[in-house]
């Protein structure tokens, strides 16, 4: 309570401005909203051992400052934001699913985090869609990895080999849907389709909120795969 007390005397001295173009009121306005850029090409295709993928737009500004705010400086409120815009693109662009599922942080990034950005996402989506959203502790990650953006493309696939397991009792729904804030080469949402079909799961698609183009994904900043 006192932290939201404090977090709300601290918005009303020093108002919220927007990552985009530092206009007051908003963390990410309408204008710059609309200047988001939808991610080009068909996205129907399936991606090694997913069905299909859906990626809303470009990993560009003001879209990459606003997913720096949420992850790296702890602003959850641009979740809320950022997973209304994800809800909106697959409310576009469906992609069918009997549930959602976040693609998990590793316990020791989760508490230097103290969230984990995807669920934030998932539970807009969770909101606009209908789908329930799975428990972060049935899909988890065993193992730390490397950061991603820091990797090629053969690199990621082995770095995110075996960092997966389910965690659940009783098998996933039969097509499950996988959140993600920024999709690189696809190899850490690979890496979770392959452990989710290993527990019986039927069909994985995966659907996320960036990703750069082909020529500059070795240079991506997202820490996703």
């Amino acid at each position: 309570m006192l932290k939201q007390l404090t977090s709300l005397l601290l918005r009303s001295i020093f108002p919220d401005r927007c990552v985009g173009c530092g206009r007051p009121g908003n963390l990410l306005c309408a204008h710059c909203c609309q200047q988001l850029q939808p991610y080009p090409g068909d996205q129907t295709q399936p991606m090694r051992s997913l069905d299909g993928t859906g990626v809303a737009y470009l990993f560009a500004e003001p879209l990459q400052s606003a997913i720096h705010r949420l992850k790296y400086e702890g602003e959850q409120r641009m979740g809320v934001i950022l997973g209304d815009l994800l809800a909106r693109y697959w409310q576009q662009q469906p992609l069918p699913a009997d549930a959602l599922l976040a693609v998990p942080l590793h316990p020791q990034r989760l508490a230097e985090r103290g969230f984990n950005q995807s669920t934030l996402l998932a539970r807009q989506l969770e909101l606009a869609s209908g789908l329930p959203l799975l428990d972060d502790s049935c899909l988890v990650r065993e193992r730390e990895t490397s950061q991603q953006a820091k990797l090629n493309a053969r690199e990621r696939q082995i770095n995110v080999e075996g960092a997966f397991a389910w965690n659940h009792p009783m098998p996933p729904p039969a097509r499950i849907l996988l959140i993600d804030d920024v999709m690189t080469t696809g190899a850490t949402l690979s890496a979770c389709a392959d452990v989710l079909r290993a527990a019986g799961c039927g069909e994985v698609r995966a659907i996320a909120l960036g990703r750069s183009l082909a020529r500059d994904r070795d240079s991506d900043s997202g820490t996703a795969g």
